[in-house]
């Protein structure tokens, strides 16, 4: 080989290993260790300086985002969604779930329980305890994976296809794909440090937020089934002579992780707490439930406040399904601005407006949030 030769390709050597070596240097002085994220099979390759994970007192934390099927597209059976109106996060299986409120550095399930952990905000990005998440629910697991280009956290359930190994070594193009997007995002100087602060609500997602709850009638169980086939659980509501009727249904609701309340009736006060009493000893011998939601239709705003101040969470529609003409067109309706409360009948033809509603939101990319005790707060 002629010298001229030998120099350089001793020079293209050198300053191979000189970019290697600046890569690295950027991504220590940007965050320490690099932290790439992936779904089963998937290599997520949005990483950026404001949602890379991170380790905070010894705790792996994940930007929610990585366990939203609306964001990327994928199922892991449990989904995040975060709440624009009141800034906080619900992750749920669709039987169980948490919703983590920032702001004030709390958790609670479904029932209102407080939950011994907090999520971080960091950049306005929502961040999650992925361990104490995989073990709450036990459908999902979490591997950390050490790779030339920094740490894979991989985020997986029964429907991963490659073992961490050999999904590491099919992804090898895509993993340096990720690494170089984050760190053309870094600022080496101004390291993004995580906080319990608000998120900023600019950064919401621009999808409409949905509760939706459904009136007893004869097509209630085939409402549910067609929720329950697309992931999505839903507020119920029963008067006090329909739970005495309809248990058997009851019973099957509960056990599929749906909310169902009571249905109070009159324009009293007193009558209709003593109505919630009575409602709430029959959900408890019928499918051993607490009652916690109630809908009240016939009460002015200070009977409302009384049901809340005995505890109970208020459900009060926003709108209903019988002011328009099919599903699509209370989709099509919906507010991306605000908290959209809507109410569907299950009697004749309610299944198909559900249906209908529910094509019109897969369409749209909508999703429904389970109305619960601990998503709205203390009254709606």
């Amino acid at each position: 080989m002629k010298g001229w030769e030998k120099i350089t390709l001793t020079a293209l050597a050198l300053c191979a290993l000189l970019l290697a070596g600046v890569l690295v240097l950027r991504a220590s002085a940007a965050s320490g260790t690099v932290h790439l994220m992936a779904v089963n099979d998937k290599v997520l390759v949005d990483l950026t300086a404001e949602n890379m994970p991170t380790v905070i007192g010894g705790a792996l934390y994940v930007p929610y985002t990585m366990l939203s099927n609306r964001v990327h597209g994928y199922n892991l059976g449990v989904n995040a969604m975060y709440s624009s109106s009141r800034h906080t996060v619900m992750v749920s299986d669709g039987v169980r779930g948490v919703v983590f409120d920032p702001q004030t550095s709390t958790a609670q399930d479904l029932g209102g329980e407080a939950m011994p952990v907090r999520a971080m905000v960091r950049n306005s990005m929502v961040f999650l305890p992925i361990d104490w998440l995989c073990e709450y629910f036990g459908t999902i697991s979490c591997s950390r994976i050490r790779t030339q280009y920094g740490i894979v956290v991989r985020v997986t359930n029964g429907a991963a296809v490659l073992d961490d190994a050999n999904f590491v070594s099919a992804a090898d193009s895509l993993l340096s794909d990720s690494l170089q997007r984050y760190l053309s995002t870094v600022d080496p100087l101004s390291p993004a440090v995580p906080s319990a602060a608000q998120p900023d609500p600019s950064a919401a997602p621009d999808w409409a937020e949905l509760y939706l709850a459904f009136r007893w009638g004869e097509q209630a169980g085939e409402t549910a089934r067609l929720l329950e086939e697309r992931g999505e659980r839903a507020l119920f509501l029963f008067t006090c002579g329909q739970l005495r009727e309809q248990d058997g249904l009851v019973r099957e609701l509960v056990g599929a992780g749906h909310t169902v309340g009571l249905a109070v009736t009159g324009d009293d006060a007193a009558d209709c707490r003593a109505q919630a009493e009575e409602g709430g000893l029959l959900l408890a011998a019928i499918a051993r439930y607490p009652l916690l939601v109630v809908s009240a239709d016939g009460l002015d705003g200070e009977g409302r406040e009384t049901l809340a101040q005995e505890g109970y969470v208020v459900w009060a529609a926003g709108s209903r399904g019988e002011g328009y003409s099919s599903g699509a067109a209370l989709v099509r309706d919906l507010d991306p601005q605000q908290v959209n409360l809507v109410e569907l009948s299950c009697g004749p033809g309610g299944a198909a407006f559900a249906r209908g509603m529910l094509r019109a939101m897969d369409e749209s990319g909508c999703r429904a949030y389970q109305f619960t005790a601990a998503s709205l707060g203390p009254a709606a």
